[in-house]
């Protein structure tokens, strides 16, 4: 399977409950920036109360915490490291500010979070399997689809 043909499942967990709440699939080895919209404009209108987020390096972008912050109204956590290494802050101010967050260690509980959706990943590979069925790109996006569906169905029958 070449990359261009991989799956890919972007997802907003609720770290509390385990549940997904927003979810893209997609296809290819791209970065994450450009799902970050939907996800946690998904993610804040069926839970009102998101007040935080934590991602992973791959959604830094300026344009992403801008939409959080001043769109939504939430605080991302996000790793400031997009681009080449360099030793110089980064000029856009919201990802300077971010910088500094995490040079100064004030993050550290928070971003501790993250590992919540690393659980999550876990879960769906553990419980329904981490093979994909489908041989078409749009079946494999529907079947990862019916996985985060399935996930979510089982740990509210747990509940």
């Amino acid at each position: 399977m070449t990359v261009k043909k991989l799956p890919k499942l972007s997802l907003a967990v609720d770290s509390a409950t385990h549940l997904i709440l927003a979810a893209t699939a997609s296809t290819g080895s791209g970065g994450d920036q450009p799902f970050w919209h939907d996800l946690l404009y998904h993610a804040w209108r069926r839970c009102g109360h998101v007040k935080r987020v934590v991602a992973d390096a791959g959604y830094d972008s300026e344009e992403n915490f801008h939409f959080a912050k001043f769109d939504l109204s939430i605080t991302a956590l996000v790793p400031p490291r997009a681009g080449r290494p360099t030793d110089q802050l980064p000029r856009d101010p919201l990802r300077r500010q971010m910088h500094i967050t995490f040079a100064k260690g004030k993050h550290k509980p928070a971003y501790g979070q993250r590992w919540q959706s690393e659980t999550v990943n876990s879960m769906i590979k553990r419980n329904l399997g981490s093979a994909l069925r489908a041989r078409s790109t749009v079946s494999r996006r529907h079947e990862l689809l019916l996985r985060v569906l399935t996930h979510n169905i089982m740990i509210l029958a747990q509940g």
